[in-house]
């Protein structure tokens, strides 16, 4: 990402990781006709019966920040 915000070039990068320079106008897209691996975050916790309030507090923490569709995606 700094580089291509240095203009030394273009960069194939997850849309998370360069959402603040997009934003900004730093960084612009390019359609190149390619795409990197969609990402998914997974959460893995021992099966309970009862699932602890801080897992579901952490749970819950991540959907609101990452959101469906992410916000760096929307």
């Amino acid at each position: 990402r700094d580089a291509a915000v240095e203009g030394l070039g273009i960069a194939l990068l997850a849309t998370f990781v360069f959402y603040d320079s997009l934003t900004s106008g730093k960084l612009r897209l390019l359609d190149v006709g390619a795409e990197a691996e969609p990402a998914t975050v997974f959460i893995a916790y021992p099966h309970a019966r009862r699932v602890s309030a801080k897992v579901l507090a952490l749970i819950a923490h991540l959907r609101a920040a990452f959101g469906t569709p992410p916000y760096w995606e929307r």
